[in-house]
């Protein structure tokens, strides 16, 4: 009966097969680690390395005891093409061995990482320079967690800004009412103006978003009571209600409002018909509401171009109309940009186009730039430098009755239209009082 080595259960002819010729002169240079069967000699830098060779851990060591002929072999024979894989030469006095596995990071005596390798990493990076480093003793590559400006670095800080607010930005010298319109579906209107509206009220802006959609959807965003019912932005057109007494408090910010719209509102459209100046109401209400304590008025449209829009369309200076970076919405904005004309030559001389935003934007698709370039050739400064990507996170945010500013603000959608926000804010400085 054959007998078994000890902690391997190798057969003994086995591993007569596996030991060099002088066995001998093998075990008095070469002791062998307890209960392994193979040389101790392999040199042991790291506490993983230490259980491996104990038969604790798994990994480079445990390899090599399970097969000694195939993981380990000496450097001489194949040094250069595993060098050139990126494994690491130990060389020891008797015997030199090679450990397979990543190259380090750094040269594991706290050294700095080598130029060309910091060179190489700085390249690849976004965010920072070839020189960014940060401490002086042991450099850090650029893009590692421990950098000033990573991903994690800007979630965390937008995170804040949303748990407690961030610095104020530049506030307009009187109230800024914004019609954020465009006829076409699914554009992102009422997520343009409730993220706006977040981001500018998280920043130390008092901001008011009136629901104009029968459907709701800015105040579902805004987790604001708007079933039918309800006094609503209906009752204000139709009933004269003072705006006044619709409006409520957002949840969550301490200067962000909204005047809610109920189903009711879908029945607004026959109903204004008859009315005298019937395309004036919401501009006769506001200006009967007292807005010197606010910053912004967002009016969020339905898709079409019916009296509600020419409503919204007359009450505001200023629209605002974001585009998808699709081929579709191109050819809607021209019926858009018609009809605002007809309002500013007979209802609204003081209207006009001061902000469009491109959202939807997704830069795989050769379409999406080419929408993008045109937009900004047409309409030159009035299109925001920042662009709206796709973002499941914008589209999950209502369902929890949030923007996205709060839902996750660390989202490339969250941040983007942080920015937006940002600038739009920015231009507060050339506007007239």
């Amino acid at each position: 009966m054959t007998s078994s080595t000890q902690g391997l259960g190798w057969p003994e002819r086995a591993l007569r097969r596996l030991r060099p010729r002088n066995a001998a002169a093998s075990r008095q240079s070469e002791p062998e680690a307890p209960g392994l069967g193979w040389p101790a000699a392999r040199k042991i830098d790291s506490p993983g390395d230490a259980q491996a060779a104990a038969g604790l851990g798994s990994g480079t060591a445990t390899k090599a005891a399970r097969q000694p002929g195939r993981d380990r072999r000496r450097a001489d024979a194949g040094e250069p093409a595993l060098a050139a894989a990126g494994a690491r030469v130990v060389r020891g006095p008797a015997d030199s061995e090679v450990e397979v596995g990543e190259p380090p990071v750094g040269d594991g005596d706290g050294g700095a990482v080598p130029e060309r390798v910091r060179q190489a990493l700085a390249g690849v990076s976004r965010e920072t320079g070839p020189g960014d480093v940060i401490a002086p003793e042991r450099e850090v590559p650029v893009g590692y967690p421990g950098s000033a400006d990573t991903p994690i670095a800007r979630a965390a800080r937008a995170a804040v800004v949303a748990r407690s607010g961030g610095e104020s930005w530049q506030q307009p010298a009187s109230c800024r009412v914004i019609t954020i319109a465009n006829q076409k579906g699914g554009v992102g209107k009422t997520t343009t103006a409730v993220n706006l509206a977040a981001g500018l009220a998280m920043h130390g802006s008092r901001v008011l978003v009136v629901d104009l959609d029968p459907q709701g959807n800015a105040s579902t965003a805004l987790d604001i009571e708007h079933h039918s019912g309800i006094t609503s932005v209906y009752d204000v057109l139709v009933e004269d209600r003072p705006l006044s007494e619709i409006i409520r408090p957002v949840s969550g910010f301490g200067s962000l409002y909204c005047a809610p719209a109920a189903i009711d509102l879908a029945g607004a459209e026959i109903e204004l018909v008859p009315l005298v100046a019937r395309e004036s109401r919401l501009a006769r209400s506001l200006a009967a509401y007292d807005s010197s304590d606010l910053d912004y008025i967002f009016i969020d449209c339905p898709p079409s171009l019916g009296l509600l829009t020419v409503n919204a369309l007359v009450a505001a200076p200023e629209v605002l109309i974001p585009i998808q970076c699709e081929y579709y919405a191109l050819e809607g904005l021209e019926q858009l940009l018609r009809t605002i004309e007809l309002v500013r030559s007979h209802l609204n001389p003081a209207l006009s186009v001061t902000t469009i935003l491109l959202t939807m934007y997704d830069g795989r698709t050769r379409l999406a730039s080419q929408v993008a370039d045109e937009v900004r050739e047409h309409f030159g400064a009035v299109v925001l430098d920042s662009v709206i990507p796709r973002s499941v996170r914008v589209s999950e945010a209502p369902s929890y009755g949030q923007s996205v500013m709060t839902y996750d603000p660390g989202s490339s959608g969250a941040q983007a239209y942080m920015e937006a926000a940002r600038e739009l804010s920015g231009r507060n400085a050339a506007l007239p009082a």
